[in-house]
């Protein structure tokens, strides 16, 4: 983002100094992207006695970011931003053949209805704040019943907005965590203050993943199958907090 915002007074080359208020706005969260619906299986895992201390949370964080972000969702988000620093408007294709692709891989139904909604919330909301390509794929969306999942949506919106691939990572890993961290507090495993110390602590992890470039998109990956367990067995419990 190379603009200058006279409400704020920003010369325009301030651009670093924009991009970081700009993530911190959308990756905050006071930001309405619907996420604390969902624990991520958290709560299919306290359950069946899986989860039942903060250690065990941790687990669970660094199995989201390892075995299902880095090789599944990071790429996805990836190619839709790159598409969109690309082709610019153009990248609208681009992005429906990868939510399609992501349709198609993302077996478990519980994490793939997530993915729809999560996404369909983002595209509203960036619309509504008056982000042109979340209108026009919003439209697309209701219109033709694509699925319009949460990766290729943060990247092709999160693009369009100027962000770095890094600045990108970041906002989605740290708001993947936030939620799981969230939904422990509110099933009563852990403490705020402990909540914060198991965010501390996936710093590294994440920093390493990105670090690493993503793997292309005709070879997404995710090896994280207690947790697509949990998500199945959540889905038949009549009694449960979260939507996973």
């Amino acid at each position: 983002m190379n603009h200058a915002d006279p409400a704020l007074g920003l010369p325009a080359d301030d651009g670093g100094a924009l991009d970081m208020l700009t993530m911190l706005q959308f990756a905050d969260s006071f930001f309405p992207s619907g996420a604390t619906s969902f624990s991520w299986g958290l709560e299919s895992l306290r359950h069946d006695a899986r989860v039942s201390n903060a250690e065990q949370v941790f687990e669970v964080l660094c199995a989201h970011i390892e075995q299902r972000w880095a090789g599944f969702d990071r790429p996805l988000m990836h190619a839709a931003r790159e598409a969109w620093v690309q082709r610019g408007a153009a990248a609208l294709s681009d992005a429906i053949e990868l939510d399609r692709l992501c349709e198609a891989m993302n077996l478990t139904r519980s994490w793939r209805d997530a993915s729809r909604r999560l996404g369909f919330t983002q595209l509203r909301v960036h619309a509504d704040l008056g982000q042109g390509i979340a209108q026009v794929y919003l439209d697309q969306v209701r219109a033709s019943g694509l699925p319009g999942h949460l990766p290729v949506v943060q990247g092709l919106v999160w693009g369009a907005y100027g962000l770095s691939a890094a600045g990108c990572d970041a906002m989605a890993s740290s708001g993947l965590c936030t939620t799981v961290v969230g939904a422990a507090l509110r099933l009563g495993l852990i403490g705020h203050t402990e909540g914060q110390r198991l965010l501390t602590r996936t710093r590294p992890l994440i920093a390493r993943v990105m670090a690493a470039p993503p793997c292309p998109v005709d070879a997404l990956w995710s090896g994280a199958p207690v947790l697509d367990l949990a998500a199945m067995r959540h889905e038949p419990r009549a009694a449960r907090l979260f939507a996973n």
